[in-house]
């Protein structure tokens, strides 16, 4: 479960990408479908809500943390503690909203044009993805405030192979 998200966004992507592809290649044969850019359009929408939700259990949103750097450590955990509960109260807030936009959707029916989709079940994304990124903003903080594990940045290994590589290389320029 802990990359539910990730597995979400590959699917999406992949549908999304290929549902475009289609849309070119029948475009350029004078083949055109109506229905592949409103659903394209939805399935993007939706990568992009799971994709934060996933970059939010990475801890891996940007953050401006620099002007801690002549801080003690501690000022940096509080202040970041409260950034994220302000965050918290934003994602509920989105939830809420979402979940009042679907009910009053669902109140007054409104259809996709293309696909005729009852348009609550493609906003049920809203409600859904703001409420998964706060319980992964509470998951992160009790993993690093509660359980004190360290979590590691996600490009960190790339960088330490990236660097890896620029050091063989180097040894193997000196050598020749």
């Amino acid at each position: 479960m802990d990359h539910f998200e990730s597995y979400i966004c590959q699917v999406l992507l992949v549908f999304f990408v290929v549902t475009l592809f289609m849309q070119i290649i029948l475009r350029a044969i004078n083949m055109s479908l109506s229905w592949t850019e409103e659903i394209a359009r939805y399935a993007f929408l939706w990568f992009i809500l799971f994709g934060a939700c996933y970059a939010t259990r990475l801890s891996a949103l940007n953050r401006v943390t620099m002007q801690f750097a002549k801080f003690p450590r501690w000022v940096k955990d509080v202040s970041l503690f409260v950034s994220d509960l302000i965050w918290l109260c934003f994602c509920f807030i989105m939830a809420w909203h979402g979940y009042r936009a679907v009910m009053d959707l669902v109140e007054f029916p409104y259809h996709t044009p293309a696909l005729d989709w009852d348009l609550s079940k493609v906003y049920l994304v809203f409600p859904l993805s703001f409420l998964l990124m706060a319980i992964r903003i509470i998951q992160v903080n009790v993993i690093k405030y509660v359980l004190k594990k360290e979590i590691e940045d996600p490009d960190a290994e790339a960088v330490r192979e990236s660097q890896k590589s620029l050091v063989i290389e180097e040894e193997e320029g000196g050598k020749q």
